[in-house]
């Protein structure tokens, strides 16, 4: 993309939005596919109404704010006007930053305004979404306010038709598929403005695949990551009932005590995160918590390992290289009590509101720990 259209934006939006303050930094703030999708629809009616091609237009947001919007460009054909412009993320993490948003706009002979998703807006296939299964992945919010704000300056009838540059390759970067949304990005946002803030866009992220799995199962599977996700696939777990929770395990886990129906809950990836868990760590970012080695060593001391075990272990740089060690002095056995202590831990966070089972693998994919029950989750 061209650097100037970046700036651009920055400047543009950076006056409006202002900052974050995230210990001490600044960090931008940014608008939300919904909000793109709303003001490229506004100027694509109100060029009905006026021919005029803006440069940028005025919304009102949910809390009643208002926001001018910059616009990139129109196409004007006999009966069909599109507008497009560009989501600005801020500095938030988004792999939706800068993607192009246009809309098709056409009048009807009626009132209504009818909201479609075209090409690059992901298709609802799952239960538990803001959208039925078969529709459009446009949440509700959107819809909300792209009406009214075509009802403040008309009472003409539109059809729109919202679109996205490349949105079926953007979606490959998100959780879109793992939600149930397939072929494209989702049109969103509650409150119009992106507020920079990794962490809670990924708990964000989280609570909706849960939201998703859990429909039809009382079971349910987290992973911490790809690696996890990969190890349980080999197994016959298949990814339609895996939650990936990152470093959130304790987020998680509040998330799916909301729904009353869960018994058994899985949780499985690399050793370096789980064996974490088994001392009470439920936050697994290396800047929050670094303590497996020290985890480790208190269990290996406690089946009586010999002091060079103990002492490699501590001094490890790498769980590759403490399971390297374990192997090597025959204390496999540590695994399974990690493992039992991590679920002990986990169940007691939850106040015992249902079962969970801990499966550690190495860095081959390796199962570290037995598991007897695992066909109750495939």
């Amino acid at each position: 993309m061209d650097n100037s259209i970046k700036k651009k934006l920055e400047e543009f939006y950076e006056n409006q939005l202002g900052y974050v303050d995230s210990n001490g930094k600044k960090l931008r703030r940014g608008i939300t596919t919904g909000t793109v999708a709303t003001a490229v629809s506004k100027a694509g009616a109100l060029y009905f109404l006026e021919q005029k091609e803006l440069k940028s237009i005025e919304l009102t947001l949910y809390d009643n704010k208002n926001i001018q919007v910059l616009l990139e460009r129109y196409e004007i054909k006999k009966d069909e006007v599109t507008v497009y412009s560009r989501k600005y993320a801020g500095d938030d993490i988004d792999a939706t930053n800068l993607a192009l948003i246009y809309v098709k706009v056409n009048k009807r002979n009626d009132k209504n305004i009818n909201i479609t998703g075209g090409k690059g807006v992901g298709v609802v296939t799952r239960k538990g979404l803001d959208a039925n299964i078969g529709q459009s992945a446009i949440n509700s919010k959107p819809k909300e306010n792209i009406i009214r704000e075509i009802k403040s300056i008309t009472d003409i009838g539109f059809d729109i038709e919202i679109c996205v540059e490349n949105g079926e390759e953007i979606a490959k970067k998100t959780f879109n598929e793992r939600l149930g949304i397939i072929g494209g990005i989702s049109i969103i946002g509650t409150t119009g403005i992106v507020e920079p803030m990794s962490v809670e866009a990924m708990k964000s992220s989280i609570s909706k695949e849960i939201k998703v799995k859990v429909q039809n199962s009382d079971n349910i599977v987290l992973a911490f990551g790809n690696m996890g996700e990969k190890a349980l696939n080999l197994m016959g777990i298949s990814s339609e009932k895996i939650c990936i929770c990152s470093n959130y395990i304790g987020y998680a886990l509040e998330q799916i005590v909301t729904y009353n129906h869960i018994k058994k809950v899985l949780i499985a990836g690399n050793f370096g995160k789980a064996v974490k868990l088994a001392g009470g760590i439920f936050n697994t970012h290396s800047h929050i918590a670094d303590a497996k080695n020290e985890i480790i060593v208190a269990n290996l001391a406690l089946m009586k390992a010999p002091y060079e075990l103990l002492n490699l272990v501590i001094n490890s740089n790498t769980t590759r290289q403490v399971n390297e060690y374990i192997k090597e002095y025959g204390f496999e056995k540590v695994y399974d009590i990690l493992a039992q202590k991590a679920s002990q831990k986990c169940e007691i966070s939850i106040k015992n509101q249902f079962k969970t089972y801990v499966l550690m693998f190495d860095y081959d994919n390796n199962k570290l720990n037995d598991l007897t029950n695992i066909d109750d989750f495939k």
